[in-house]
């Protein structure tokens, strides 16, 4: 099985770290490749980065998906993930989608802990898009950019534990879903402080693609993922 992971930004320095973190979390038979974007955002926190993001990505999903099986957009903000599943009938899966699908198997509601406190609108849309929102206790934004989450590790686990009780306690979530990629490396601290389960999203991401792959299950293009038309766009 081989699954691409499309970092949706222009930093190449997580690239090792997230194939190292992918690897441990994969199947051994899982091949896995990360590509970065070759123009674009260094990291994805307003509408604004999605949307020059938005275009590479695809031509990177458009230029892989022969070569896998399955693809993974590596942010919650699950950058076009649905425009990546009208280009390809691969498997097209995002952190967000994956990781709140989870959590809906661990507890009766949960708390999404993010970056910013801008994000914490785009979970509720998200959680209102996938028919979630009556089991999304909350969402808060830990007002640490996605730039500097690793580093002042200790100050960043710090914050999403702080979070994640208020959402506990406050909000009564049961499940706490970490609300940006770039928190994997700092998941297992997280888990060893709070007494409920953690979703991590990319490997919630990569592990729902491998499953779907698995059980030879994929999207159909048509109905709501229509193939686009090529000769609708002009300059590209």
């Amino acid at each position: 099985m081989r699954i691409l992971v499309v970092d949706p930004v222009t930093t190449r320095e997580w690239v090792e770290e997230d194939l190292a973190y992918l690897r441990r979390v994969a199947g051994p038979e899982t091949e896995l490749s990360v590509e970065t974007l070759p123009k674009g955002p260094l990291s994805i926190e307003t509408h604004h980065d999605v949307a020059y993001a938005a275009p590479e990505i695809l031509e990177l999903v458009k230029a892989h998906a022969p070569e896998v099986d399955a693809i993974v957009i590596n942010c919650f903000a699950d950058p076009v993930v649905e425009a990546a599943r009208e280009v390809t009938d691969k498997v097209v899966v995002g952190p967000a989608e994956a990781a709140m699908s989870i959590a809906l198997h661990l507890g009766h509601k949960f708390s999404v802990i993010s970056v910013l406190p801008n994000t914490a609108s785009w979970v509720e849309l998200q959680a209102l898009k996938l028919g979630v929102e009556r089991r999304l206790a909350s969402a808060i934004g830990i007002e640490i950019p996605v730039l500097e989450l690793e580093r002042s590790p200790e100050r960043t686990v710090e914050a999403i534990v702080s979070a994640a009780e208020r959402a506990i306690s406050r909000d009564g979530a049961e499940v706490i879903v970490l609300g940006c990629t770039g928190m994997a490396a700092l998941a297992q601290a997280v888990r060893e402080r709070l007494a409920v389960p953690v979703v991590e999203p990319a490997a919630a991401a990569l592990k729902l693609a491998e499953l779907l792959v698995s059980l030879g299950l994929r999207h159909r293009r048509g109905g709501t993922y229509l193939p686009p038309s090529p000769e609708k766009l002009i300059g590209y």
